[in-house]
């Protein structure tokens, strides 16, 4: 019974005010003034008198609606940023330190003095990193891999006492 009483009653706004309000200008503004006769008395467009006012404001609705749903979504994005991790900036790694994030090594033989005319210098030689594998990048120790900001004993919302 509710959902006919609901359904009825939206179908009756929609088909007075969309169809036959717009078809027999009815005088139902302020003062017995038709639609047409309010726009002209607040000296708005003429071109605004021929928008349906239903359509005009399921139209407003939806664009009320996006709005709102586009400032809920950037506080989520601004929410998120103060969650991320200070140190790897979200990603969960860093740069390797020993091979400057390239992931490989230089390895350079000393130059010794004494046979400086004998020898030609040889090229140097690279191998792979070590510590990153080569991948040039290392594990975050501070957030583990994560990339979220996680609660420590530094923290100051975590009670030691508690």
């Amino acid at each position: 019974m509710y959902y006919a009483t609901c359904f009825t009653l939206i179908a009756g706004i929609i088909l007075f005010g969309g169809l036959l309000a717009p078809v027999l200008e009815l005088k139902l503004g302020l003062g017995g003034t038709s639609y047409e006769d309010f726009i002209r008395s607040m000296y708005l467009p003429e071109q605004l008198s021929q928008v349906d006012p239903i359509v005009a404001s399921f139209s407003g609705g939806a664009v009320g609606v996006i709005s709102a749903l586009m400032v809920v979504e950037i506080n989520n994005v601004k929410q998120q940023e103060q969650k991320r991790c200070k140190y790897c900036l979200g990603t969960g790694y860093l740069a390797c330190a020993r091979c400057s994030s390239t992931g490989a090594l230089l390895l350079i033989e000393p130059v010794s003095t004494v046979n400086s005319g004998e020898q030609p210098l040889s090229a140097p030689k690279t191998e792979r990193c070590s510590n990153c594998s080569g991948s040039g990048k290392v594990m975050c120790p501070t957030c583990l891999c994560t990339g979220m900001a996680m609660a420590s004993e530094h923290d100051p919302r975590i009670d030691p006492f508690d």
